[in-house]
């Protein structure tokens, strides 16, 4: 039986993982296109429990490797008034472990890309894609090496895909007046296992669970607020002033690194032979580690409509009709409970700190409340059945 030809366009975390899922497949054959990424060495990715299954089936990871730090417990802080406001979520609420498993960029980045020099149906073309043409039956990716066809091409590719734009998948970008900071801080108490949230007016501070007196810090502020604090050498006074009650005195690492916060809606996630995953279908705001596990649940889909429909050729309109299908809901959910999670922290919209106020009392009284927040992902996406 001849097998289906499949190209991923993306070497990415999202790429290579996409990359070793299908290659389970045996009636498939993948060729993934890009070099392996770096990564800032402060970027880090919390893996939710519900993803965190698929690495520990196509990698060596499992719960007490060393790259992965455990997230227990999280913590959100309201400073918008004199007095804080905590809300204390655990994982034992939703009969978990753990929430997350949050791990260095870097490291996951080099445990796939080791699985991947090993595997046998994965072929990795490091050429830079220079051009994809649409056929009648199939669709031919150029590089300035060769020319080959396939039957679908899975984007991977990121904010900026080159994929979604010759798939010709129109798509909606919102740029936010912040940017997104991502570093390192070394702290005095141990944070056992938990995430702190520091809300305030146009502001959030989150930091993540590293080593037991190291985390990782994702820090949403104005850009041009950002440049200043970082121009004055003030930002390790900021993390003090928000985190020191919880973390003891904090010492920031003296790297840094920031990319602009922004939306990406695609009008659809499938088309012309090519399905998006990642940030090639959607880009939000870091909140409630939903980036990643996003993507991992576009993988989920596309692995198990290729199982399920293993006669049916992997880029026809069935396939990529069923993906939109499937996955359209999950997305636009996503989208919209991070959107106004996102602009009642950083407006100052009456009618969203309305909400956040409500917010805030229903789940201190309301354990069904917790819930619904915590399995639906508004919160940490802990119990997704995708």
């Amino acid at each position: 039986m001849k097998k289906s030809e499949i190209a991923i366009i993306g070497a990415g975390i999202i790429g290579m993982t996409c990359a070793l899922q299908l290659s389970k497949l045996s009636n498939i054959n993948i060729t993934l296109y890009g070099k392996a990424p770096r990564y800032s060495q402060h970027k880090t990715t919390a893996i939710l429990e519900t993803s965190f299954g698929m690495y520990k089936e196509i990698t060596s990871l499992n719960e007490s490797s060393r790259y992965v730090y455990k997230l227990d417990k999280f913590k959100i802080i309201d400073q918008l008034s004199n007095k804080n406001k905590i809300l204390d979520f655990d994982s034992n609420e939703i009969n978990l472990n753990s929430f997350a498993y949050n791990i260095k960029d870097n490291d996951l980045s080099k445990l796939l890309n080791k699985e991947i020099e090993i595997s046998k149906n994965i072929k990795r073309e490091e050429f830079f894609v220079k051009n994809i043409k649409l056929k009648l039956d199939e669709v031919m990716i150029e590089t300035l090496e060769n020319k080959k066809l396939y039957n679908l091409i899975i984007g991977a590719d990121g904010r900026n895909s080159l994929s979604r734009d010759y798939a010709n998948i129109d798509y909606e970008h919102k740029k936010y007046k912040e940017n997104i900071l991502v570093t390192t801080i070394d702290h005095i108490n141990d944070h056992q296992s938990t995430s702190y949230e520091i809300h305030k007016n146009g502001s959030l501070l989150t930091s993540v669970p590293l080593s037991k007196k190291k985390s990782a810090i994702v820090y949403i502020n104005d850009k041009n607020i950002l440049e200043n604090l970082i121009k004055e050498n003030k930002l390790q006074d900021i993390f003090n002033l928000s985190l020191r009650d919880f973390l003891g005195e904090i010492t920031i690492n003296s790297d840094i690194s920031q990319l602009p916060s922004e939306v990406i809606v695609v009008k659809k996630l499938a088309k012309n032979r090519t399905i998006l995953v990642g940030e090639s279908a959607h880009v939000i705001p870091p909140l409630g580690a939903q980036g990643l596990n996003l993507g991992i649940r576009d993988i989920k889909e596309i692995f198990s409509l290729l199982k399920e429909n293993n006669a049916i050729e992997p880029g026809s309109k069935i396939i990529l009709n069923k993906y939109n299908e499937h996955r359209w809901l999950d997305i636009y959910k996503r989208q919209k409970s991070v959107n106004i999670l996102y602009n009642s922290m950083m407006g100052d919209n009456p009618k969203y700190q309305l909400l956040r106020n409500i917010g805030f009392l229903g789940l201190n009284k309301s354990k069904i409340l917790r819930k619904i927040l915590l399995n639906e992902g508004l919160v940490l996406n802990a119990n997704s059945k995708k």
